[in-house]
This record gives structure tokens, C-alpha cells and sequence, in this order.
């Protein structure tokens, strides 16, 4: 989360170098633009900490099972680091991974993954929502759409040749801009948000790729 709802992080890897966990910020931002989901899931959620503890012996993310009666989606459905840096080079390490409690409606399954820079002071949340059916998904975004055309610290605008449908929005909590949007795929709603950025038009381009790769990555997993 696309009212915002906050899209909860499993627990951060504490290690040296790791991600420091975010700011909370409003709830009705997250409920927009989703990780629809920006998710944006979206109220632009923040990283908090909490959440599961086991570890991934795949890589470098923290872990935690699903709490919701939705399936945790196979790790592979998100992109790899190495795909989110030819977006943003700065990305240097994934800090978390688990189930997106933030999708809206009821889906069958998700999958959120947290990648950072060196200190932490830039994240990107990228997550995907399958649903039972595109009409289901469908309802699910339009919910998180409706909530953040009515989130107060938010904006937000319609993208074009993006999915089906999409959002995507910017906003200001804790002295901490979030960039966030969400995409209508089908039975799939997929959300990336940046957090610690400025809501500028280039990194708005940013999340617009972000998406349509995590899309075509998404369709071709599942």
C-alpha cells in the first residue's frame, strides 16, 4: 500500500551496511498509489521494521512468512538487483522481501522486495498482486485510486501506454519524498515506489520503468 495503507516490510537484514529501516509515513498514501503497491502498493509506504526472521539463504534480504491468507508469490517474480540497476544505479543491495500486506482486495498471492543503496537513504519497494480474476484486480485498483485522489500530502496523475490502467504519485512525509505508481496487468497489479527521492518528472520516468519490467518479469513467472 495503493485511504493509503502501509505496506508493513519484513524485518531488515541487521548487518553492517544494511538498510535502516524508513519513516512511517500516511496511510492513505500507501492505499493509492497502491505497491497499488507504491501500491502509489499506493500510499507511498515507508520500510518500518518487524516483521519476520528468516532469513533468506538466497541472498542478502531479510524474510517472513505470510500473514494474510494469501500466498507468498516465488522470489523470482520481482526483478534482480542487476535489472533494478540499469534503472537506478545507486541500488547496491536487496534488505527485504516477504508478502505485500498492503495489496488491497483479496489476492491469491504477493510477493514485496526492498533493494537500497549503500546507507539506506535510498529504497526502492517493488511488489506484485495476483488475483483470482482481472475483474477482481480490477476492483482492487480502482479502490487504491479512488483512496489516493482523496489522500491529504499526496498527488497524483493517470499514466498512458502503462498497462491497462495506471497511477502514479508523489509525496512529502517526515522531510522524506516518496515517488510511487501502480499498473493494472490483467489478474496482476504491480507497484514500485522510491523512497528518499525528489518528485521530480525523471524519476517518475524511473518508476514507469521499474513497473513495465517488473510486469513483463511477473507475466512471464507466473
Amino acid at each position: 500500500a495503493r485511504q493509503w495503507t502501509i505496506r508493513r516490510v519484513p524485518e531488515v537484514l541487521q548487518q553492517s551496511g544494511a538498510a535502516r529501516p524508513a519513516p512511517q509515513t500516511s496511510q492513505l498514501w500507501r492505499l493509492a498509489v497502491l505497491s497499488i503497491v507504491a501500491v502509489v502498493a499506493l500510499s507511498l509506504s515507508a520500510c518500518g521494521g518487524g516483521g519476520g526472521s528468516e532469513s533468506s539463504k538466497t541472498s542478502g534480504e531479510s524474510s517472513s512468512e505470510p500473514s494474510s491468507g494469501a500466498a507468498l508469490l516465488p522470489r523470482d517474480v520481482i526483478i534482480p538487483l542487476s535489472e533494478v540497476k540499469e534503472v537506478l544505479p545507486e541500488m547496491t543491495q536487496g534488505t527485504a522481501t516477504g508478502q505485500d500486506e498492503s495489496a488491497l482486495g483479496n489476492p491469491t498471492g504477493t510477493r514485496s522486495v526492498t533493494y537500497a543503496n549503500d546507507d539506506g537513504s535510498q529504497r526502492v519497494v517493488i511488489s506484485v498482486a495476483q488475483y483470482q480474476s482481472s475483474e477482481d484486480a480490477s476492483s482492487a485498483f480502482q479502490q487504491a485510486v479512488q483512496g489516493s485522489l482523496k489522500a491529504p500530502g499526496g498527488g497524483g496523475e493517470t499514466v498512458s501506454g502503462l498497462g491497462e490502467e495506471a497511477f502514479i504519485g508523489t509525496s512529502a512525509q517526515g522531510g522524506e519524498t516518496h515517488v510511487g505508481g501502480g499498473a493494472l496487468y490483467g489478474d496482476l497489479i504491480v507497484n514500485a515506489t522510491l523512497q528518499g527521492y525528489d518528485g521530480t518528472e525523471e524519476n517518475k520516468a524511473k518508476v514507469t520503468e521499474l513497473i513495465r519490467r517488473q510486469a513483463a518479469a511477473a507475466e512471464q513467472a507466473l
